[in-house]
Order: C-alpha cells, then structure tokens, then sequence
C-alpha cells in the first residue's frame, strides 16, 4: 500500500487526474470524428489538404492513445499495480514528448497550412482548368464550401464558367447581401462573393493554430501526471501489489 498521508494523497490526485485524462482522450476522439463528418471539415477533406487531412488523423490517434492510457493509469493507481503504473509512466512521458515535438511545429509551421492550401487549389485549377470541368465530388465540395462561407470559386468568381441557378457556382450570387464588403463586380456588373482563399486560408490556420495550443498544454499537464506517478511508485510499500 501507499506509504504517508501525501503518498496517499497522491493516490487519489492521480486517479482524478487520470479521470481526467481519459475524458481528454475521448474529447480529442470526438473532435477528429467531428473534423470528419461536420459539413465544413467534411468539405475541407473532400478537397484533399493533405497536410490538414493528416492532423485530423493524428488527433484521433492522440485521442485514442490517450483513452487508453488514461485508463491504464487509472487503474493502476487504484490497485496500486507496479507494473500498470510503470508502464504508465513510460508510455505518459513518450506521449508528452512527442506532443510537445508536434504542437511545437504545429505553431511554427501554421503558415505551412496556407502553403499546403495553394499547392491543393493549384491541383485542382491545374493548367487553367475551371471549376465546371473538376469531378463531381470536386465541384459539390467547393460549392457547399462558397455556401458555408460566402465565397465564390477559388480565387475569384472566372473560376467558374457556368454560374447559372441550379448550377456548383449559382451560390456565387451576392445580391441580396446589404453589406457588400464580402462581394465584387464580375465582368456582367453583377455582384458575386469574393475568393474562397481569402476566408479558408485564415479559418484553416486558426484550426491548426488552436490544436497546436490544446496539443502543448495537454503536454504539460501530463508531466504533472508523470511526476505525481514516479512519486507514488517510490513510496509504496514492498508488500503494495506487483
């Protein structure tokens, strides 16, 4: 058993932090579930962002790690089970390194995201390719897209060709908006919603810039957990549970 009031204290610290930690590591899961199957992610990923497209991967991965090993640690520190608890602190101290190494470049490198976001547009405008001749999944992506954050084509309204109603850039149209700061004048002196560029490119960074941030902190956090768990394995007992 736990030796002293504070290895005991401990204790029962740890396993409130591990509840804790398990809960985190079912909300990361639902955020990267989320980042799939909402409208707006869903579109960002039909478009294939690689670079996004893979944190959206690693976060239900770092859920899914973090579930399992907040359950580890729980359990271990519950039963007093050296072995758990050893496994635990290899496992949690890993998991902190590599989250402080990928929130890290993740703040640093967030302008990375808007390079990414040029290089996929530029695939799909490839050699002056308009928008009307992309595939279907392309073209439903983009025009729920312009929905979502009233825009119009990629750069601008000419990557479209046909904008007529019913068509993939029919929600091009920006006449009945009152403040016309999101709008231009096309060459028919109608007016249409700017570039999607303009928009996605800051809402991806702040995503990024966000995942970073919670990926840091949640690093830091497990440190705590760490050292609260060398602690507890230095003061049990030697007739504790092996």
């Amino acid at each position: 058993m736990a030796e002293g009031c504070c290895a005991k204290f401990i204790k029962v610290i740890l396993i409130g932090f591990n509840l804790i930690f398990w809960i985190i590591g079912v909300a990361f899961l639902g955020v990267g579930i989320w980042a799939l199957v909402d409208d707006r992610m869903k579109n960002v990923t039909d478009l294939d962002l690689e670079m996004f497209n893979t944190v959206t991967y690693v976060v239900i991965g770092v859920g899914a790690v973090t579930f399992v090993i907040g359950f580890l640690g729980c359990v271990g520190a519950w039963r007093e089970n050296k072995c758990m608890l050893v496994m635990y602190a290899i496992f949690l101290f890993a998991l902190f390194l590599a989250e402080v190494a990928a929130g890290a470049v993740g703040l640093i490198w967030k302008t990375k995201v808007a390079e990414e976001m040029d290089k996929a547009f530029a695939n799909i405008l490839d050699d002056g390719t308009k928008l009307d001749d992309t595939s279907a999944g392309i073209q439903e992506a983009m025009s729920n897209l312009q929905g979502l954050f009233k825009c119009c084509g990629i750069n601008n309204y000419t990557d479209w060709v046909d904008r007529s109603t019913g068509s993939k850039g029919g929600t091009c149209s920006c006449q009945e908006e009152s403040d016309k700061t999101d709008c231009d004048m096309d060459s028919s002196n109608n007016w249409v919603y700017k570039g999607c560029r303009v928009k996605f490119e800051p809402f991806l960074i702040d995503i990024v810039y966000l995942i970073g941030l919670v990926v840091l902190c949640l690093g830091f956090v497990q440190l705590i957990g760490f050292a609260f768990t060398v602690y507890l394995l230095r003061n049990l007992s030697k007739d504790g549970v092996v």
